[in-house]
C-alpha cells in the first residue's frame, strides 16, 4: 500500500514539477509578490517550493504534502535544483524589469501643456497681465466704508428686557 502512495505522490509530484511555472503570469505575478525586491536564495528556494505546491495544488484541486514534496524534490538532484532557480531569477528579473520601465517612464520629458495654456504660463512666469483677469490691487481703502442701518439682530436667547437694559 505504501508504495502504491509513494508512486503515486511521485507522478504527482512530477507533474508539479513540469508545470510551465514560467509562463503563468499569475503564478509569476504572485510569486514576485511573495519574493519581495531582494530575497535570499535560500529563501527564495523554499518560498518558490512552498507557492508552487500552493497554487499548483488550488488551481488542480489535489491536495499535496509540501515535506513530501520538499524531500522529493530535493532527492531529485541537481536538474530540477536548476528550474527552481531559473524560475526563481526569471520572477526578480521580470520584476526588475517592470521597475525599470517604471522609472524610466518617470525620467521621459512631461507632457506638452496646449498651446494657450503653455501661453498662459509663459505670461505668468514673465509677469506680464493675463488678458481676461482682472487686476485687483492689494490695498485696503480706509474711511470709505459704509455704516450699519439697522441694529444688530437678537441672539435667541437675548429677550427684549436685557435689550432695553444695555441701552
Amino acid at each position: 500500500m505504501e508504495a502504491s502512495v509513494n508512486s503515486t505522490n511521485a507522478e504527482l509530484f512530477h507533474q508539479l514539477d513540469i508545470y510551465p511555472w514560467a509562463s503563468d503570469e499569475e503564478f509569476q505575478s504572485g510569486l514576485r509578490a511573495i519574493l519581495g525586491p531582494h530575497p535570499k536564495p535560500e529563501q527564495a528556494e523554499q518560498l518558490t517550493l512552498r507557492a508552487r505546491c500552493f497554487y499548483y495544488s488550488r488551481k488542480h484541486n489535489v491536495a499535496i504534502d509540501f515535506d513530501a514534496y520538499r524531500e522529493w524534490h530535493t532527492q531529485q538532484g541537481s536538474s530540477t535544483q536548476m528550474k527552481l532557480n531559473d524560475a526563481v531569477t526569471q520572477s526578480t528579473a521580470s520584476k526588475e524589469e517592470s521597475s525599470e520601465k517604471f522609472e524610466n517612464k518617470s525620467a521621459e520629458p512631461p507632457a506638452p501643456y496646449p498651446l494657450s495654456f503653455s501661453h498662459i504660463v509663459d505670461l505668468i512666469t514673465s509677469g506680464q497681465p493675463v488678458p481676461g483677469v482682472k487686476d485687483i490691487p492689494n490695498t485696503v481703502l480706509d474711511g470709505q466704508a459704509s455704516r450699519a442701518i439697522r441694529s444688530q439682530r437678537r441672539k435667541p436667547w437675548e429677550t427684549a428686557s436685557s435689550d432695553e437694559a444695555a441701552n
